[in-house]
């Protein structure tokens, strides 16, 4: 792996009540949109996709911002991290372990707390594989692996659950050059009623990030695949998974990641699935206790 370099920063912020927004701008010049909610210990959250606006995690931090100081880091190309350029240049896992390690030293923390969601929980991975002694604790929810196996069913187990408007639907964007998201969000969920009343009030257009991002970050972080799992093991730090127990990235990929990191503990949520906070009464509260023991 390449050194990393990291700059000094700059930063604009606005401030509101219990609430902090701002920008800072990395090394290659990419401004990286943050918010900061509630106070207390510090936490930073990371969102999935690649490049998905951080929002539909919102329940999770208004939540936790009763008792924790809340990091949104909008990934660049997602939210408000536009990038000028999306290619291989600016998309790359240097550059996202690189910004995260960038937003540490702006805030000044010894250690990082990473709660990261799906994709989150990869890049949280990679960094604690970079920087063991800079984590206290990684929380991964629902995340995809270290290695390119996961992908080998991880679509299956979405498309095993779509229906025949769903792959219509999903025809209709393919055909428009369209993000697929809103037709396979179902496949996300175990309870399909749940999944199609989130569908319908969440304006998932507005979740999906630039155009591209994966295509040039999931192969670079599977390049690295064998570079990652060695390093992996020589993090000792805290390890808590939260996974819905009919997740499509299935329980497989948790196991891989135990046998890597042998010190994680996993937190099943029952008929559950990718997005467990979105789910019904009973897998929502669940999830949260699972998540504050984990903080605990």
């Amino acid at each position: 792996m390449k050194n990393l370099v990291i700059s000094f920063l700059l930063i604009v912020s606005i401030r509101v009540a219990g609430q902090s927004n701002y920008y800072i701008t990395s090394a290659d010049g990419t401004k990286l949109y943050v918010q900061e909610f509630g106070g207390g210990e510090p936490l930073i959250i990371l969102a999935g996709g690649p490049a998905l606006n951080a929002v539909y995690m919102k329940p999770i931090w208004d939540s936790l911002s009763a008792m924790y100081r809340c990091i949104v880091l909008d990934q660049r190309g997602s939210g408000n991290s536009k990038l000028l350029s999306v290619d291989s240049v600016t998309v790359n896992l240097n550059s996202y372990v690189n910004d995260l390690e960038a937003l540490r030293k702006y805030l000044k923390l010894g250690q990082l707390t990473l709660i990261g969601h799906s994709w989150g929980g990869m890049l949280a991975m990679e960094y604690a594989s970079r920087y063991p002694e800079n984590l206290k604790k990684i929380i991964m929810l629902d995340p995809g692996g270290p290695t390119e196996k996961f992908f080998d069913y991880f679509g299956d187990n979405i498309m095993m659950r779509l229906r025949d408007e769903d792959i219509r639907e999903m025809d209709v964007l393919d055909s428009l050059n369209q993000s697929d998201l809103k037709a396979i969000w179902p496949g996300y969920f175990y309870d399909r009623k749940r999944a199609l009343a989130t569908k319908s009030s969440t304006d998932i257009d507005k979740l999906v990030g630039q155009p591209q991002i994966g295509k040039f970050l999931l192969p670079s972080y599977f390049a690295g695949e064998n570079e990652r799992t060695k390093r992996l093991k020589n993090y000792k730090g805290i390890v808590d998974i939260i996974q819905g127990r009919q997740d499509p990235i299935g329980e497989s990929t948790i196991y891989e990641i135990k046998e890597l990191l042998p010190q994680s503990r996993i937190y099943f949520i029952e008929r559950c699935g990718h997005l467990p906070w979105l789910e019904n009464t009973e897998q929502i509260r669940n999830f949260f206790e699972a998540l504050y023991s984990s903080l605990n």
